[in-house]
């Protein structure tokens, strides 16, 4: 621009016109509530009104002369209201957001310019201009829309881009400047309503606000090395209308009245299964059973006599062993360990090797009875696990037996199990039981050791 002249300079915002309150209100009464779209891509078409913001013409590069230095402001410049179009193209997701490429046009008609006085040269401010400013614009913006699903939403939103600032035809008074361009980083912010006007059709009424770097024009032909700056910043009203391919949301169905619920009488509830019984020990006069015996439970069987210092079955203890296979033939699910114990009389090795062989006798006498092999096994534990004093003829008798110990059960399906507890030790035997062997013989001679040789 020319560097004669001057008045101060005179900087003022351009004022947005109620349009986009009028076009909001135009398309809330016109619009019929329809479904929204959905989820896919989308182009559109957009145009409105561009108000430019004052801007300052800043000199470089006149080498000092008449004391100009670099920076001076030598000329503002005033726009007419002008207008714009552009055209969109994004994706719309079903959580709001909405990413963007927009390509853009807005043109702007030189309205005054006010010279600034430097140097030799006083100011002026002169209506007698000519020309127009354009802008081209290439932005990626993210908008994000509230209430996606309804046909109603707000939107906000930024982006960034780049920007060609035009200076187009430029003249004033008698002095023509040259046509030149420069592109620049832009960026932009803004935000508006949207109406879904059908499943693929929205309108949307918004306002932007454009930013860019300072522009670079070299205006003047006989000075290439002087140039000057100015920052290219613009307020918009824009109505949008796009086209999306994605697939329509439904329309919010209206909430249904509550239905009231009538409070009927419930049948009460059935009582609960009683539970099964204990696995223990059968009174005097009871067939053994096994039914409520789990895994780790033990059953001490009482009256499993052997003849002395043998492990040959008494005929008591057959009888009682029929019972364990019958209970074990009902039991199909249970497997045992047979577990063999002495009192404490006699030497550690023989009482162990002693035990080992009746509970081995007591597994023989029920294979043969019909229960399979696998099912049991044999332990014998000579005199190491007591259950009461070794020193008095009561407690011995409770020392010798043989206890059957439940090593796994499988209760049929639909047959409650009993709840597990952890492994315990055998219960103490009953005192009043029948002693498990015959008669012990004197004290002097040991009840469970081989004949001295």
């Amino acid at each position: 621009m020319s560097r004669k002249g001057n008045s101060n300079k005179v900087s003022s915002r351009p004022r947005v016109k109620p349009l986009a309150a009028l076009a909001l209100l135009a398309l809330a009464g016109a619009t019929p509530l329809a479904a929204s779209a959905g989820q896919g891509w989308y182009v559109g078409l957009d145009g409105g009104i561009n108000f430019v913001y004052p801007q300052d013409f800043n000199i470089y590069g006149y080498g000092g002369q008449f004391g100009v230095q670099d920076g001076t402001l030598v000329g503002n410049a005033r726009f007419k209201t002008g207008w714009l179009f552009g055209a969109a193209t994004g994706y719309s997701f079903d959580n709001g957001l909405r990413p963007e490429f927009e390509f853009g046009y807005r043109r702007n008609d030189f309205n005054n310019l006010s010279r600034s006085s430097i140097g030799l040269f006083g100011g002026a401010q002169t209506g007698n201009v000519g020309g127009f400013e354009s802008t081209d614009t290439a932005m990626f913006n993210l908008w994000y829309d509230f209430f996606r699903t309804g046909w109603f939403h707000p939107y906000l939103g930024a982006g960034i881009g780049a920007a060609r600032v035009s200076l187009r035809d430029p003249h004033y008074d008698q002095t023509q400047l040259e046509n030149r361009f420069d592109v620049v980083f832009a960026y932009q912010g803004g935000g508006g309503i949207a109406f879904d006007l059908s499943p693929h059709w929205t309108a949307s009424v918004d306002y932007r606000h454009l930013d860019t770097q300072k522009s670079t024009f070299d205006l003047v032909a006989n000075t290439p090395n002087s140039v000057v700056k100015a920052t290219y910043r613009a307020n918009s009203a824009v109505f949008s209308l796009r086209y999306s391919f994605g697939e329509q949301h439904p329309p919010a169905a209206a909430p249904e009245a509550p239905v009231q619920v009538v409070p009927t009488e419930q049948p009460a509830p059935p009582p609960p299964p009683p539970a099964p019984p204990p696995c223990q020990p059968p009174a005097p006069g009871q067939p053994i059973s096994l039914e409520g015996c789990k895994t780790g439970d033990t059953i001490v069987l009482h009256g499993v006599n052997f003849n002395f210092n043998k492990a040959t079955l008494t005929v008591n203890a057959k009888s009682l062993l029929d019972q364990v296979a019958d209970a074990l033939l009902a039991r199909k699910d249970i497997k045992v360990e047979i577990d063999g114990h002495t009192d404490g009389i006699g030497s550690g090795p023989y009482n162990m090797k002693l035990s080992e062989r009746r509970a081995a006798s007591v597994k023989q006498y029920l294979i043969g009875r019909g229960i399979e092999a696998e099912r049991m096994s044999s332990r014998g534990f000579g005199k190491t696990m007591p259950i009461a004093d070794n020193g008095t003829d009561e407690g011995r008798e409770l020392n010798r037996r043989v206890e059957l110990k439940i090593t796994e059960a499988n209760p049929p399906e639909g047959t409650a199990a009993p709840a597990a507890v952890p492994e315990a030790a055998a219960p103490p035997a009953d005192a009043t039981a029948p002693a498990p062997d015959v008669a012990a013989p004197a004290p002097t001679t040991p009840v469970e050791e081989a004949p001295k040789q």
